[in-house]
């Protein structure tokens, strides 16, 4: 018998189907894959799979999904937002992994022996007396991870579990996801990262409209989904419009830039590259002025920014967060995106007119009377790259853009970033070598708090 069935005639959200005629069996210590555009419904299938659609997701469902066992936990369930994985419960990252467990009621000891299992499968031991506020959006996901993990469920849900992973943590996750897999977990593995689901996936389900496009083995399959051709540009020779020089920055004792010294010229893309942990996010965060530096100097155009406060960097620099919707709080799509020209002073309908050139950059003008809330997390990312554009900084700082997106947010991704290259430059930390490939010229590694290589052509042969 199959560790879960699902067979549905449809689901909805209020008067919106979502999924129609679906069709999908995991079979004990199976890996399956679903992949499909961003919209398709992936998520939500992954939310009813693990038994929580209808229940902690309000949906309406018509259909089954049936599961070998009713005992709980269902599923451990990992979301494509890391953040939403922590209850806050736990002061420290063991302790978060530990609420699962607690919950279930087991003794203490067995509870530690999970805690400590789960950390070591997830890659994330290191982690366990850090606090979950102070970790990158990688480590993030690792303890995520291990959150699901402890709940030593028979099927473990993963929605784009690596999207914020570097290169090196995305194949130790595999490797573990494997060893899960043979010691009896079944998994389903929801993800944008067709090479990821031609290593591990037994079966994938192509999704497209609500409804399965394709489904069988990885090889067949992913067949059909597109990838566009690398194009780079040189912009090698131009003169440094970002410069930083020596920064330190830190959290309380933990020093995290050592010494960085940086230069991103005129009209480039620069691939930000570095393991999780490395100090990319840090160093978006000290650019903007969130984070003070104790040493060293950043400038935008010869102009010194540390000494400003972050409204006044705003005219020089703009950052879209790894999480789009801890930036984005208006009413509709329009409002926030008019939002950065408005707070530097233009008169409302010149915001708007910039606003709406912006979102037709990232070809969502027909999404301006929607609430950013109601939008998916890739599409709130374009509507985050959309506000930061139209407020015309020269330099332009995006913080894994490509996580969960598919080929098509992609491809308006990698245009913004071209826009962007016209009125200065763009920084881009990202783990997708591939999009760096086709989207920057230079790229620059982070390691022990400093930028190790120099600015080089492409960043697939950093």
């Amino acid at each position: 018998m199959p560790v879960l069935r699902a067979e549905l005639a449809s689901v909805s959200y209020g008067d919106r189907t979502v999924l129609r005629d679906i069709e999908l069996e995991v079979g004990a210590g199976q890996i399956v894959g679903v992949t499909g555009p961003v919209g398709s419904g992936k998520t939500t299938l992954a939310l009813a799979c693990a038994g929580l659609l209808g229940h902690a997701v309000p949906a309406r469902i018509e259909g089954t999904v049936h599961r070998a066992s009713l005992a709980p936990p269902l599923a451990g369930y990992v979301f494509d937002d890391p953040l939403a994985q922590f209850t806050g419960l736990g002061g420290t990252v063991e302790e978060e992994v530990a609420v699962g467990p607690e919950n279930l009621s087991i003794p203490r000891d067995a509870i530690r022996a999970r805690v400590d299992r789960a950390l070591a499968a997830a890659d994330a031991t290191h982690l366990a007396s850090r606090l979950p506020d102070e970790l990158s959006g990688g480590e993030r996901q690792r303890v995520a991870l291990a959150c699901a993990l402890a709940l030593e469920a028979p099927l473990l849900v993963l929605d784009e579990p690596t999207a914020q992973l570097d290169p090196d943590a995305t194949q130790r996750f595999g490797e573990r996801l494997r060893a899960l897999a043979a010691s009896g977990t079944s998994v389903l593995l929801v993800s944008q990262d067709t090479d990821l689901l031609r290593a591990l996936a037994t079966r994938v389900l192509v999704m497209g409209d609500g409804s399965s496009r394709a489904s069988g083995a990885p090889a067949e399959v992913l067949e059909t989904i597109e990838h566009a051709d690398a194009t780079i540009n040189d912009a090698a020779h131009a003169e440094p419009l970002f410069e930083a020089r020596q920064v330190v920055a830190a959290y309380a004792d933990r020093v995290v830039l050592d010494g960085l010294t940086l230069d991103v010229p005129r009209g480039s893309a620069t691939a930000i590259l570095g393991e999780n942990g490395a100090g990319k996010t840090t160093l978006a965060r000290v650019i903007m002025g969130l984070l003070p530096i104790r040493g060293g100097s950043i400038a935008v155009g010869g102009q010194r920014l540390d000494g400003l406060p972050v409204h006044q960097r705003a005219r020089h620099v703009g950052l879209v967060f790894q999480d789009p919707s801890r930036q984005l709080f208006a009413r509709t799509v329009l409002e926030e995106v008019a939002f950065g020209p408005r707070a530097l002073g233009a008169p409302t309908r010149e915001a708007h007119g910039r606003a709406r050139e912006a979102l037709e950059a990232v070809e969502l003008a027909e999404l301006e009377r929607s609430h950013p809330g109601d939008l998916p997390p890739q599409t709130q990312r374009l509507v985050g790259i959309a506000a930061a554009m139209a407020a015309s900084p020269p330099v332009l700082i995006l913080d894994e853009p490509t996580a969960g997106q598919d080929a098509e947010g992609k491809r308006r991704i990698a245009a913004a970033i071209a826009g962007q290259r016209g009125r200065g430059c763009a920084l881009v930390i990202t783990h997708d070598l591939a999009f760096a490939r086709r989207s920057c010229d230079h790229a620059v590694v982070l390691r022990n708090g400093r930028a190790l290589s120099s600015v080089i052509r492409s960043a697939g042969h950093s």
